[in-house]
């Protein structure tokens, strides 16, 4: 029987095979020849064009099948997990704490906190549905950036239906929220347009909306949820694609394409 730790390196050694060969991302939907492999790269890729801080650091990452746990067990990669959070060795004369601590405050600084999780899914989603049909590029793509930030703004403002949006806003923007509903076209700057036509094709945005609450409030409850909502529209891998953006650093939570 393989042992843990013989486990985790076999999975390294096929990462490393996959980098080597089958990074380069696609456009093409119905490529035959893009296997459990070639969707893990696609996913690093991915999270490399999302992240780009994430290059050249050591972590320690987890790998996990859909939103299940972290666990040594088989996987088709057609839906995957990656959690990244400090690593486990240091240089020697160093210690855990202080890289810790640098590691930490690097990546705080673009609203990622350790732990961190992003979610892929290649899993086809319109109809037919069966038999299933696997892309090879994200069809489901979220990550928890600025998680931290919501949750301030939301404990702040929750407990105010009676706000206006004006002072919700300005409530926010005293706990850290950059992008409002003035500062569109700076979060469509942020958006790598470029690099992320080189997994869905050509794209075009089609409309940009920041909303504080999503147009609905309720007393006792969680209604506060910041976020920029973008539209692009498509002509290759996928029709459509629907981008969201947390306010406090512009980064991509959420995103999800259909035909």
């Amino acid at each position: 029987m393989l042992t843990s730790g013989f486990q985790n390196r076999l999975l390294l050694a096929a990462v490393l095979v996959s980098l080597m060969g089958l990074l380069q991302p696609t456009a093409a939907a119905a490529d035959p020849s893009c296997g459990s492999l070639n969707r893990l790269a696609v996913a690093l890729h991915f999270a490399d064009v999302i992240f780009p801080e994430l290059k050249g650091k050591e972590f320690n990452v987890s790998l996990s099948h859909g939103n299940g746990g972290f666990i040594d067990s088989a996987s088709e990669m057609d839906a995957l997990q990656l959690r990244f959070e400090t690593p486990t060795w240091q240089p020697p004369g160093e210690t855990n704490e202080k890289l810790d601590a640098v590691l930490n405050e690097t990546m705080e600084k673009g609203g990622v906190t350790l732990p961190f999780y992003l979610y892929f899914s290649f899993i086809e989603l319109h109809p037919p549905i069966l038999p299933r049909r696997l892309a090879c590029h994200p069809v489901e793509f979220s990550s928890d950036a600025g998680e931290r930030q919501m949750r301030k703004v939301q404990e702040t403002l929750d407990p105010h239906p009676d706000w206006s949006n004006a002072q919700e806003l300005e409530e926010a923007r005293k706990l850290g929220l950059r992008y409002g509903p003035e500062d569109k076209e700076a979060v469509l700057r942020l958006i790598p347009l470029k690099e992320l036509r080189k997994f869905y094709g050509p794209l075009k945005v089609t409309s940009a909306d920041f909303s504080m609450n999503g147009g609905r409030k309720c007393s006792g409850c969680s209604f506060t949820d910041p976020t920029w909502r973008v539209s692009l529209s498509a002509t290759h891998a996928v029709r459509w694609l629907s981008i969201t953006i947390e306010p406090f650093f512009g980064r991509i939570t959420n995103l999800s394409t259909g035909e």
